[in-house]
C-alpha cells in the first residue's frame, strides 16, 4: 500500500496570529487521507489556519504512542492559546485500561480525542446513514466488528469502491453535515471519556476544520 509522506510543518500563512490543527492518526492511510483532503477542500480551507497531519509511520499506532508523537510535536515547534491537538484513534483491540490512561494523558495536557468505536470506519458510514438505520444493534453494539462496517460501507448506496488507500472526497464531503449530526445522535454519553458504544466522535475534529473556515467566522 502508498504511503503519505509527512511534509515539514510550518507556519507558512502571511498572517502573524495563524493556529494550527495538528492531527496525529493511528491510520496509515485512510485517516490521513481523509483529513489531509479535507483541510485543502475549498471550502474549508482558511489561510489563518496550518492544519498539520501526522500518520502512523513506523507501525506504532497503539494510542499512548499517537501522544508521544503530539509532544514530540508541541516541543519542536511550539504551540500557542488557539492551537488544537488532535487524537484520532480506533477503540478495536485496545483494552480499557490503556484507552483510559491515554484519555487521562491527553486531558491533562489539553490534548483533543477523536475516537471511533471499533473502527473509523463508522464515521464514514454515517456520512450516508445512522448507526441504527445500518446495522441491529445490541444494547451495547459490540456485536458489530469493523469488518461488518466496512462490508455496510461497500454497498452500493455508500461508497461500493472503497478501499482504505483513496477518498472520494465529493461522495463525503457533501455529506459531512450529515455525518456530523449522525454522529452526534449516536454519542449517547458525551461526557464520557472515550466511546463504550458503537460510533465516532471524528465529528468533533470535523466540526473544529469547518469552524476555522472563512465561510464560518
Amino acid at each position: 500500500m502508498p504511503k503519505l509522506r509527512s511534509r515539514p510543518f510550518a507556519r507558512k500563512s502571511k498572517f502573524r496570529d495563524a493556529k494550527a490543527i495538528v492531527i496525529a492518526t493511528e491510520g496509515e492511510l485512510t485517516e490521513p487521507i481523509y483529513f489531509e483532503k479535507l483541510a485543502l477542500d475549498e471550502r474549508f480551507r482558511n489561510p489563518r489556519v496550518v492544519i498539520k497531519v501526522l500518520p502512523t509511520t513506523d507501525g506504532r499506532s497503539a494510542p499512548n504512542h499517537i501522544i508521544r508523537r503530539l509532544d514530540d510535536i508541541k516541543r519542536k515547534h511550539g504551540f500557542y492559546e488557539g492551537d488544537k491537538l488532535w487524537l484520532v484513534f480506533d477503540k478495536d483491540d485496545w483494552e480499557d485500561g490503556l484507552l483510559s490512561e491515554v484519555a487521562r494523558q491527553a486531558n491533562q495536557k489539553g490534548y483533543c480525542l477523536a475516537d471511533s468505536n471499533p473502527c473509523f470506519e463508522v464515521w464514514l458510514t454515517m456520512h450516508f446513514a445512522s448507526i441504527h438505520e445500518s446495522f441491529e444493534l445490541s444494547c451495547s453494539g459490540d456485536s458489530v466488528t469493523c469488518d461488518d462496517i466496512i462490508k455496510r460501507l461497500k454497498q452500493d448506496d455508500m461508497d461500493p469502491s472503497y478501499r482504505k488507500s483513496r477518498i472520494d472526497k465529493e461522495r463525503y464531503f457533501d455529506r459531512l453535515e450529515t455525518a456530523i449530526q449522525h454522529a452526534k445522535l449516536s454519542d449517547i454519553e458525551p461526557k464520557d471519556r472515550y466511546l463504550n458504544q458503537i460510533g465516532s466522535r471524528v465529528y468533533k475534529l470535523a466540526q473544529s476544520i469547518i469552524n476555522s473556515s472563512p465561510s464560518n467566522p
